[in-house]
């Protein structure tokens, strides 16, 4: 898939290997102790998609749960006049997910049953960007004039991340390998904008409400295939 990353990260993947962290660049590049108990997030976004298996303008909700155990994630994107058009659930061991409007989904466990689907890509990207970033998910660091390009253990089994944090400690770029040496790389101007480059497929997310322990619907955090939903080649069942 395309590299979409800029010069400084593709130099740095290309270069010499990552040093183990020292104890002060942990200190640098992980947040405050997270609480023990999960954290809700719930977000409005507006999602530009263009790819193989969908395309168009949608608005959605992404809810997300970011605990110890591992993050869980669900996201809804609507069409311009109300339809669902698709509909995923994401945790570390699993992802299922489908489109309405053409009863296609899948349900792969991760990473035995997974191959390339638009689902399984943002399902991953969802669960890494929810995983809770501390000290022990650093495997190596490498610095640079602007910051730091850093390995991460993943949040999905069978995928390798490697993120660039600025001074700040913000991660402006991210890019995942996954199977069949597929990759796609991820750019983050600012918190409230996400975009996702690969081949045959682009994404932007932008945010456009966002708020931390909303009240949420029963049923919100699960996701059960309808009858009838044919799996794609998305899964291996």
């Amino acid at each position: 898939m395309r590299r979409l990353l800029g010069p400084l990260l593709l130099a740095a993947i290309g270069c010499s290997g990552f040093a183990r962290p020292t104890p002060e660049q942990l200190r640098l590049l992980t947040p405050p102790e997270e609480p023990p108990t999960p954290v809700l997030e719930r977000l409005r976004v507006h999602v530009s998609l263009d790819s193989a298996w969908l395309a168009g303008e949608f608005d959605g909700v992404v809810v997300a749960m970011r605990g110890p155990e591992g993050p869980l994630v669900r996201v809804q994107l609507f069409g311009d006049l109300g339809p669902k058009m698709l509909d995923l659930l994401a945790r570390p061991e699993r992802i299922v997910g489908f489109f309405p409007q053409t009863s296609e989904g899948i349900d792969c466990a991760l990473p035995d049953e997974a191959s390339p689907h638009l689902l399984l890509f943002m399902g991953a990207s969802l669960l890494e960007r929810y995983s809770r970033r501390t000290p022990a998910r650093i495997l190596g660091v490498r610095e640079e004039p602007e910051g730091w390009l850093v390995k991460l253990r993943p949040a999905v089994r069978g995928t390798e991340v490697h993120e660039f944090r600025d001074r700040n400690g913000r991660t402006t770029k991210r890019r995942i390998w996954w199977m069949y040496g597929l990759s796609w790389d991820e750019e983050r101007p600012d918190s409230d904008d996400l975009r996702i480059s690969a081949t045959k497929l682009s994404l932007r997310v932008r945010i456009l409400e966002r708020s931390v322990d909303a009240a949420l619907k029963p049923g919100s955090l699960d996701l059960i295939l309808p009858a009838g939903v044919r799996l794609t080649q998305g899964s291996r069942k």
